[in-house]
């Protein structure tokens, strides 16, 4: 089955909310009725972070963010507690991936490097186009995601299930 990455578009005030019922939610936050559906990455969560960050888990902000940032929150959702994004955070990570045109994403691709570095799902070679077009088409839809979100002053949830 393995790791699948999510985000979850949250207002600020519902996500304000569920910060103060974590108590009675057992820490767990992902399962709550929100006004957008969750955006599931699949397996591409790492190499998306990995092409906007070079590197496996770290990175600079804002685009540290996208993916793998954020303040933990709450229970083990699976592969770790969730991790939320303000506003404002949401809002500077959609504008640098605005600014990542097809052309940089090409450049960003290196199925070699993303084999060395093993980057998830680790145990398989990346190669070049078929994998290229997987995750291209999931980073034009986190970035639509974010844009979306940020034009409603959203937060983000992000998990890993």
């Amino acid at each position: 089955m393995g790791m699948t990455g999510y985000l979850q578009q949250v207002s600020m005030p519902q996500l304000q909310e569920l910060l103060a019922r974590l108590d009675e939610l057992n820490g767990v936050i992902v399962h709550e009725d929100f006004d957008v559906e969750a955006l599931d990455i699949d397996k591409a969560w790492h190499a998306i972070h990995f092409m906007l960050n070079g590197s496996s888990f770290d990175g600079e902000e804002p685009l540290l963010y996208t993916i793998l940032g954020g303040t933990p929150v709450g229970a083990d959702e699976g592969h770790g507690p969730a991790r939320y994004l303000t506003d404002g955070q949401v809002r500077a990570v959609a504008e640098e991936l605005s600014q990542i045109n097809n052309e940089e994403l090409d450049k960003r691709f290196d199925p070699e490097q993303l084999s060395a570095e093993g980057i998830y799902p680790s145990g398989s070679e990346w190669n070049d186009e078929e994998d290229k077009e997987y995750v291209l088409s999931y980073f034009h839809e986190v970035a639509n995601y974010y844009t979306d979100a940020a034009s409603k002053g959203y937060g983000m949830i992000l998990y890993m299930m």
